[in-house]
């Protein structure tokens, strides 16, 4: 693993991900996406090796990494090979970093197309089990 993983998350994070009801497909794709982060939430780091992680299919993982450009819990296109999570979603070195980093005119802060509010809706199925 990379020394460069982040050591701060935003804590409301593990409140309001519930909410984008993602498949558990999509939640293991976004934990190895969350594991392997630059600060700052970009990720370089390929469908395949992801589906080798799961031990998934490469298919499989493209679609998970649709649901989650869906919700907007990723960036839409980054250059081949890398992601970008969504900067309030993102890890940071410190709390100071992350908040220099969503203040910066420079980080584009793109809608989360889920909502946010306290109570997160029922969980979505997941087509590898059907449940």
């Amino acid at each position: 693993m990379s020394s460069t993983v982040p050591g701060f998350h935003n804590p409301e994070i593990f409140e309001v991900l519930p909410n984008a009801c993602l498949s558990p497909t999509a939640r293991d794709v976004f934990d190895v996406l969350t594991a392997r982060q630059e600060p700052g939430g970009l990720v370089r780091i390929r469908q395949q090796e992801i589906a080798e992680r799961l031990g998934l299919t490469q298919s499989v993982v493209s679609r998970a990494i649709g649901q989650l450009r869906d919700k907007g819990i990723l960036s839409e296109r980054q250059r081949k090979g890398t992601v970008l999570i969504h900067p309030l979603l993102a890890g940071y070195e410190s709390l100071s970093h992350m908040v220099n980093h969503l203040k910066d005119p420079d980080t584009f802060v793109w809608p989360l197309n889920f909502p946010t509010g306290e109570i997160r809706p029922p969980r979505a199925r997941d087509a590898r089990t059907g449940t």
